[in-house]
């Protein structure tokens, strides 16, 4: 299926020391991808060290395994990275110091920073790949290992209803849940909300801007909501969501800043129109109705509004 399977194989073979990074500001897909792809190379293979480093999803800390690298390990080490389309969102500080990198990724090709690489940008997750590359060599998959991949699986891919979802993902889905994956537990783990949360989302909701007639709709948020709640950044950015699946909006997007990031980080969404071509202008990209991207100021996000309304309106 595909074109580096064997090659990844022979590579994880080859090395003693496997370091896993995922992207900055990690979501399920990349963390799911990086433990459920330790977990099938520590069932797999016999005498591998599989250090998963950066920053741990909806914690603020880092991966544990950072603290146990030495310069020895960094330097003879393979750097298999999950997720991450540009060298630039690897999560790794010493990501230019180990002997070798392998890219496993979903995205579209922006920056070939890897000699050797399995992406698949037909695919809806990096989960995705990870699960029907283990299949394809006949690779254990425990239960374990395919709870992760699931709730990459689940949550890239809109619970099966973002364009992108094909065949290939309900496959990796059957894989992952004949693997003994509790369906029930996952979604009640990913969606079942506790009352700040809810809190946040009406809250996310009322302060939300409509510009272009309705179609394009903001929330903005500035660092003082990361003060005063106790939810972390993938918690606060999941409230993009209540802007989703209103008929009259069109593209939707939240722009926020984090007290420990510089930049205004922008998460943009839609259902029909490539917003991709947007993003990529303004220090960003990802998939054609769902991209990130990075500001230096809220007045570049009125820039980059007008963009979007130029998109809406030539359609």
């Amino acid at each position: 299926m595909f074109n580096n399977s064997q090659i990844l194989l022979k590579k994880i073979k080859e090395y003693k020391n496997i370091i896993i990074s995922k992207h900055v500001s990690p979501d399920w897909d990349t963390q799911g991808s990086a433990y459920g792809l330790r977990e099938i190379i520590l069932d797999n293979f016999e005498d591998k060290n599989v250090f998963v480093v950066g920053e741990v999803l909806n914690k603020g800390l880092r991966e544990i395994d950072e603290t146990k690298l030495t310069k020895e390990i960094i330097n003879n080490a393979i750097l298999i990275t999950v997720d991450v389309a540009n060298f630039e969102r690897v999560d790794f500080e010493f990501k230019d110091e180990v002997k070798e990198i392998f890219k496993i990724d979903h995205h579209l090709e922006v920056d070939n920073f890897a000699e050797n690489k399995i992406v698949d940008d037909s695919a809806i997750a990096c989960t995705q790949v990870v699960t029907l590359w283990a299949s394809e060599l006949n690779l254990i998959i425990s239960k374990e290992a395919a709870t992760f991949l699931y709730f990459g699986l689940i949550t890239d891919s809109g619970r099966f209803l973002f364009e992108k979802t094909n065949g290939q993902t309900f496959l990796a889905a059957k894989l992952l849940i004949e693997s003994g994956v509790n369906i029930t537990e996952i979604y009640s783990s990913l969606f079942l909300k506790n009352l700040e949360l809810a809190i946040w989302y009406n809250k996310a909701f009322s302060i939300a801007e409509f510009k272009n007639n309705n179609s394009i709709a903001i929330i903005k948020v500035d660092e003082d909501v990361f003060k005063n709640i106790d939810l972390g950044e993938e918690e606060i950015k999941s409230a993009l969501s209540v802007l989703s699946g209103i008929k009259e909006i069109k593209i939707w997007l939240m722009a926020y800043k984090t007290p420990f990031n510089e930049k205004i980080k922008v998460s943009i969404r839609s259902r029909d129109f490539d917003i991709n071509s947007v993003a990529i202008n303004y220090n960003g990209g990802g998939h054609k109705l769902a991209s990130g991207a990075k500001i230096n100021n809220w007045d570049e996000l009125n820039s980059l509004v007008k963009d979007l309304e130029i998109l809406v309106n030539k359609k």
